[in-house]
């Protein structure tokens, strides 16, 4: 192999590494800006005044997310989806909403509750304890079929 292909293959694989570079960069940021939508819809629906909801971590996958949720002493988690551009809350609930055959039952595609349940999962591992003992208070049951989208938790 010659001097000027060898540099043409270095050349490519740089242009390579910039493509994937720039695309991981382009999803982590709008990964971080849907977060930060749903974390400010929590925050805009149910934030008191002295009783602030501590929304993280959140999992995206798609237009459906589930959101960790700590405000005071209770905690518990979210079921939301994007509707034409706009996230909403479907439902809180507790352990339940990390039931892979609840969120199918709630009509999101088991590929979809699979990744956003693993996601969940990893993003939980760097959460004390306690705090995963609060996203369960919500409770365990949820019947995601007859949910309302009042936005009370």
């Amino acid at each position: 192999m010659n001097t000027t292909s060898c540099r043409k293959k270095i050349v490519a694989c740089a242009l390579t590494l910039f493509v994937l570079t720039s695309g991981q960069v382009r999803a982590a940021v709008e990964s971080g800006a849907e977060q930060k939508a749903i974390q400010m819809l929590i925050s805009h629906q149910f934030d008191q005044p002295g009783n602030k909801v501590d929304t993280a971590p959140i999992a995206v996958v798609n237009d459906v997310a589930i959101a960790d949720w700590i405000q005071a002493d209770r905690g518990g988690r979210a079921l939301l989806r994007r509707f034409k551009g706009k996230w909403e809350i479907i439902v809180c609930g507790g352990d339940g909403l990390k039931d892979i055959n609840a969120l199918k039952d709630a009509g999101i595609p088991e590929s979809t509750a699979k990744a956003l349940v693993s996601q969940l999962n990893k993003a939980e591992q760097g959460v004390s304890p306690d705090k995963i003992k609060k996203f369960g208070l919500f409770g365990s049951n949820v019947n995601l079929q007859s949910s309302s989208h009042s936005g009370k938790h």
